[in-house]
């Protein structure tokens, strides 16, 4: 019985061969500067993920589907996805994920020159979530190490991409999964 319920919950965090197939695509698209091309495959995976009652997932797809549609100037979708992902993390309760994407997705709107998406996000999800956290610290203030891939996605983890959570957690730029330092 408890071998069932054990295959049921691993199941749960488990996409099929071939949503995994399109998960590698997207990131080796966004490792090649090709962030455009990404970001509907993120989104394809996030609607799927929504259809098959997989929450968490869907949100941490749907801020990966923000970031690279910023990252190749769609505003509008940017905007969606990100709405969409802060949702899913203020619902299901995602305490740590929600301000660190909060704040990365904001900052990187208005860098890409989109201050009308950024105070849209601040006006619809501040009461929520509070003001705009600041950036993180530099690398150097974090212990540990990280692995050199996520044990979710597969993604390379690679230091100058990781947004830190706090001086022992990053999350992965690919999927959102939290990383913990060794």
């Amino acid at each position: 019985m408890l071998g069932r319920r054990r295959n049921r919950i691993a199941q749960n965090f488990i996409l099929t061969p071939a949503q995994t197939d399109v998960l590698m695509q997207a990131n080796r698209l966004v490792a090649g500067g090709q962030p455009g091309a990404a970001a509907p495959l993120f989104a394809q995976l996030a609607h799927e993920m929504e259809a098959t009652n997989h929450p968490r997932r869907a949100a941490n797809l749907h801020a990966q589907a923000a970031h690279t549609y910023a990252d190749s100037q769609n505003e509008a979708a940017a905007l969606t996805h990100a709405r969409t992902a802060l949702s899913l993390f203020i619902q299901y309760k995602m305490v740590m994920r929600t301000p660190v994407f909060y704040g990365n997705i904001t900052r990187k709107l208005r860098a890409k020159g989109f201050a009308a998406a950024a105070d849209t996000l601040q006006r619809e999800f501040e009461k929520v979530v509070g003001p705009v956290p600041s950036a993180p610290a530099p690398a150097a203030a974090h212990a540990g190490r990280l692995p050199t891939g996520c044990p979710k996605c597969g993604a390379p983890v690679r230091h100058d991409e990781i947004s830190w959570v706090d001086a022992q957690t990053a999350e992965c730029p690919y999927c959102g999964t939290l990383l913990p330092a060794t």
